[in-house]
């Protein structure tokens, strides 16, 4: 299922307690029949919204949902910042966000976002960014203190190794990654790739 937002409308903001209730009601939604099966009307109904106030504040149905998979299940991310470039990729490999966290219903999302442009774009902007926007400032912290030399090549690779890493230990064996799996590739393979010539 795929629902495009209607023309933008100028965005007004909610108040903390009105978007609480919206995404709870979205999570709770999609957790009872899954992404495919949830809907902007339902979610509209439940939480005495109109669409158009959830058009306003989330664009789509994919923005909507990983929003309120972000608030439901997943911690704000501290800042990482150790002073060593392995202690701060390490910190933050134990911060990532596992695809499935036990005890929580899985919401049908990773099935469907391999067909579903909108929120593959949706987990990129929500669920991802705040990790990638931390990698690159670790990097970047340490291109200018001098551990990674300014032009090697698998700065442009990281985020994809970090993402990726994480993310398809499931195909390839059929178990949830978890921190000490992304932190032992990391020392295998990203940390040696970013400090080759020091």
């Amino acid at each position: 299922m795929n629902e495009r937002s209607p023309a933008p409308n100028r965005r007004r903001r909610l108040t903390d307690e009105r978007e609480r209730e919206i995404l709870d009601a979205t999570f709770d939604l999609v957790a009872e029949v899954g992404y495919e099966q949830a809907t902007l009307d339902e979610v509209a109904r439940r939480s005495k919204a109109s669409t158009a106030t959830l058009y306003r504040q989330w664009e789509n149905k994919p923005r909507l949902v990983i929003t309120a998979m972000m608030a439901r299940k997943y911690p704000p991310l501290p800042p990482v910042d150790t002073g060593d470039l392995r202690a701060d990729l390490v910190a933050l490999a134990r911060l990532m966000p596992p695809p499935h966290p036990a005890g929580t219903p899985t919401l049908g999302i990773w099935q469907a976002v391999m067909t579903d442009p909108q929120l593959a774009q949706a987990l990129r902007d929500v669920l991802l960014a705040p990790y990638l926007d931390a990698l690159r400032a670790i990097l970047d912290r340490h291109v200018e203190g001098g551990a990674i030399r300014p032009d090697n090549p698998a700065l442009r690779h990281a985020e994809t190794f970090l993402v990726g890493t994480f993310f398809v230990e499931k195909l390839f064996t059929g178990t949830e990654a978890d921190a000490d799996q992304l932190i032992a590739a990391i020392d295998a393979l990203l940390l040696p790739a970013l400090t080759t010539g020091h």
